[in-house]
């Protein structure tokens, strides 16, 4: 065996390999063959697969409305399908259309710049659109403390150690409220009014701020008292003047990065706005109606159509969003492929983020890496949690929930390898806990079915 295997089969397997001999895995050799060997997926059987779906939507609790859809990866082909061209309240499920938006338009190596700038003893805090600017508590994304820091060190070389602060959030205009959002997602801090300067602050209050740049600022001027730099009056919105010297910056993760944590821990806010910058970017509009519009045209760019969906928000919020079962199974499948597509926007990327000095191709691969594994991470981190449960580890999934809504969205492969995307809806909700347990249920079933084609 090369050394290169055995280190691979140790590291993957140790446990095993604690109660076999030396010497006769290096006689055989399976093991390293089995490890190292990529998977090869199969189609499902429909039949097989119908039997399992009709069983378990006999049930009552989906009596009240539901769609299905599923299809195999392997092709794209439809295995089993029920309501699934009814257009339904998607719920969160509507950041996977967000999520296949933002990886066409977006570069998924760029990443988003916050910046400080200086003139005639006035500091700037400039908004890029970062969705995940954060404070210490955040110490893995850009860090406004860190930020304040830089800027404090750079002021002080040139003598100075005192300044008027104001906020720059005017790469993406005015606030935004998309028009059917409840108040009382405010209340509870579900999400801020869109803005180029957000605060992402696990330990800040559950209200939201009625100004999330104002607040930012704010946070940041308590960052540069500290650091020794007195702060005059209160902090103020004003666009930095464009002889503005830069005295301090901080770069977010990568969008794909950015894109997969929205997906994995269903983020409101990351949504909104990414939405908002890749409209801005693409057409050079960052208002509700254009970075919804921009979702369903890029989705369609991929072949699906939006001609009976709608959207009113790009987080699945609003009420008012229609995607069918079908075309979330189809978008699933296509993200999993390599589009062959050219995106020419209108707009300046530059207003928000770094760009690589060498762009990656166009691809939609976050949306497929960005659903969360049953039992592991995310909002599915407490799915599949029974001992022994088919679906952990195969199940990848997108959740939605609003008020009397529970949706699913993701992959699933078989006990034989059959791997599958899938899509159920289910509106009119009235017991959402059973409801969920019997989703979870359905998708074990299918994980320990043994139901690929035979001589495929």
């Amino acid at each position: 065996m090369k050394l290169s295997k055995l280190i691979a089969v140790n590291l993957l397997l140790l446990p095993i390999l604690l109660n076999q001999s030396s010497a006769n895995a290096e006689e055989k050799n399976e093991l390293a063959s089995v490890v190292l060997e990529p998977l090869i997926y199969k189609s499902a059987d429909s039949t097989l697969i119908e039997n399992i779906v009709t069983k378990q939507l006999s049930n009552p609790l989906y009596s009240t409305g539901y769609g299905i859809s599923i299809r195999n990866l392997t092709d794209g082909s439809v295995v089993f399908e029920s309501n699934a061209d009814d257009s339904m309240m998607p719920a969160s499920l509507t950041k996977i259309y967000t999520a296949a938006s933002n990886s066409l338009t977006l570069d998924l190596d760029a990443k988003f710049v916050t910046k400080v700038k200086f003139l005639d003893n006035n500091v700037y805090l400039v908004g890029g659109g970062d969705p995940q600017l954060g404070t210490e508590s955040n110490p893995r994304k850009a860090d406004l403390e860190d930020l304040a820091k830089q800027t404090a060190e750079n002021l002080k070389k040139f003598n100075v150690f005192e300044v008027n602060l104001f906020v720059d959030d005017s790469s993406l205009g005015p606030l935004q409220r998309p028009v059917d959002w409840l108040d009382n997602y405010f209340r509870s801090s579900e999400v801020h009014l869109i803005s180029a300067l957000n605060l992402d602050d696990p330990l800040a209050p559950s209200q939201a701020p009625e100004d999330p740049s104002i607040t930012t600022g704010q946070t940041f001027a308590v960052y540069l008292i500290k650091n020794d730099i007195k702060v005059n009056g209160l902090v103020y919105r004003k666009k930095a003047p464009s002889d503005a010297f830069d005295v301090a910056t901080e770069y977010s993760k990568s969008v794909a990065q950015i894109i997969e944590d929205m997906l994995i821990i269903s983020n409101n806010q990351d949504s909104e706005i990414l939405a908002r910058v890749a409209s801005d970017i693409a057409t050079k509009d960052p208002s509700t109606n254009a970075a919804t519009e921009l979702v369903l045209k890029d989705v369609e760019k991929l072949g699906i159509s939006s001609v009976d969906n709608a959207l009113s928000d790009t987080s699945g919020l609003s009420r008012s969003n229609k995607i069918s079962p079908s075309d979330f199974t189809n978008l699933i499948y296509k993200s999993v492929l390599k589009p062959d597509l050219i995106i020419e926007n209108k707009g300046d990327p530059t207003k928000f983020l770094t760009i690589p000095s060498f762009s990656i191709p166009v691809d939609t691969w976050p949306v497929f890496t960005g659903l969360p594994t049953g039992h592991g991470l995310g909002t599915m981190e407490k799915r599949f949690n029974e001992e022994k449960s088919p679906g952990r580890g195969v199940v990848r999934a997108k959740t939605g929930t609003l008020n009397q809504v529970i949706t699913l969205a993701g992959t699933i492969t078989t006990k034989d390898n059959s791997f599958l995307s899938f899509a159920i809806l289910v509106n009119r909700v009235e017991k959402p806990n059973m409801v969920r347990e019997e989703l979870d249920n359905l998708l074990n079933e299918i994980a320990r079915c043994e139901c690929a084609v035979v001589n495929e």
